[in-house]
């Protein structure tokens, strides 16, 4: 028996004037996802052979961002119309040469709808014109008794069509401005599915709390260690976590500020990149007695640009002298300013190494640094 061959529509066009966003729904991002990557990552792609995506050319750049298995064959995108209905036939005359047997159209502000509803899509057009999910309101109606039906029906999406029967629907009706696929088909095309009640719409602003409660944030850590040795010969000029102590410099390349190196390994672990140096060679003249300043911002643009915050940060020193504690809190405002992050989440503590080894003859400082990344903003 031959297969079916299957195509996928979603309609992404919409301006949502009712959501009240500056960025249609839509494209609104929530812990580095919006609603049209979360649909395509919960779904099998691998029941349809050919997907559309309907956009307005003016949102193409998030059309780019959208994952996909396979984008130069499965995914394609066509320009949006004035309205819904324009839009679906602009789809449907676009998969016309691909020949699909059936065709579902799918609305992207409904992000959650299942594998399980599809599939009982599919399996219904294997005998049917069409396969409308559909739920009944729990909540309590009030209308006029000539109006009363008990059996009102909640239209959901996708809609399942056979490919023939809705493109000529599309190309034969009167109607201009159908607000959804089903409206167009005549009664006795028309056959209903139970949908679910989880397959809920995104239409208001405050609905996008329902997708948080879905879209689960990421935690990442990385670990960075750092260690210079002091220069005896130069009694000032100890820089740690960007603030001036009156101790002892450190010896090394840039200005050897051992806590912001330590933190920035620390970025750049979490982040799956390369050690301070591979950005920043000791070898490099133009990086000879730096302010470390300009690494610790070079490593929070790379947060920025994956939309990624730090969440917590602790960093340790380990040394002789001098104490810690006496420049605690300048140090965590320094860090607070540089990163842009709140105070709250950066700890900063000192230990000795009782007087053991290199830093115990107090000839070395060393720093470590633990932090935690997230893809979810906290403040």
């Amino acid at each position: 028996m031959k297969k079916n061959k299957n195509a996928l529509v979603i309609l992404a066009g919409g301006s949502s004037k009712r959501f009240k966003k500056k960025l249609p729904k839509q494209f609104n991002e929530i812990n580095g996802t919006n609603l049209i990557d979360f649909f395509l990552d919960r779904i099998d792609t691998n029941n349809f052979d050919i997907i559309v995506i309907v956009i307005k050319k003016s949102y193409y750049k998030f059309f780019k961002k959208i994952k996909t298995i396979n984008p130069s064959e499965k995914l394609i995108y066509v320009e949006g119309g004035k309205n819904r209905q324009l839009s679906s036939l602009n789809a449907l005359k676009k998969l016309k040469k691909y020949k699909p047997n059936n065709v579902l159209i799918h609305d992207a502000a409904r992000p959650f709808c299942s594998n399980r509803l599809i599939s009982k899509i599919l399996k219904k057009l294997n005998k049917n014109a069409s396969a409308i999910p559909y739920v009944l309101s729990p909540d309590r109606k009030v209308v006029l008794k000539k109006e009363f039906n008990k059996n009102l029906k909640l239209i959901q999406t996708p809609q399942g069509f056979n490919f023939k029967i809705i493109l000529n629907a599309h190309l034969n009706t009167k109607l201009i401005n159908a607000k959804d696929d089903s409206a167009l088909l005549s009664e006795e095309n028309l056959r209903f599915i139970k949908g679910e009640k989880l397959n809920i719409k995104i239409t208001y602003s405050e609905d996008i709390n329902y997708f948080k409660v879905f879209i689960k944030p990421i935690y990442k850590s990385g670990i960075g260690y750092d260690i210079h040795q002091i220069d005896k010969k130069i009694k000032s000029g100890l820089k740690l976590c960007g603030v001036k102590i009156n101790f002892n410099k450190l010896i090394g390349h840039s200005d050897a500020d051992v806590g912001i190196h330590a933190i920035c390994d620390s970025i750049f672990g979490a982040l799956s990149m390369k050690d301070i140096g591979y950005y920043f060679s000791n070898k490099d003249k133009k990086y000879k007695n730096k302010n470390s300043e300009y690494f610790l911002k070079f490593a929070k643009n790379k947060l920025k640009e994956r939309k990624l915050f730090i969440s917590n940060l602790d960093i340790n020193f380990i040394c002789e002298q001098p104490n810690i504690k006496k420049y605690r809190n300048k140090m965590i405002l320094k860090i607070s300013a540089i990163l842009e992050i709140p105070k709250n989440i950066i700890s900063i503590k000192a230990t000795t190494n009782e007087k053991i080894g290199f830093i115990g003859d107090g000839l070395g400082i060393a720093a470590e640094s633990i932090v935690q990344i997230t893809n979810e903003k906290l403040y």
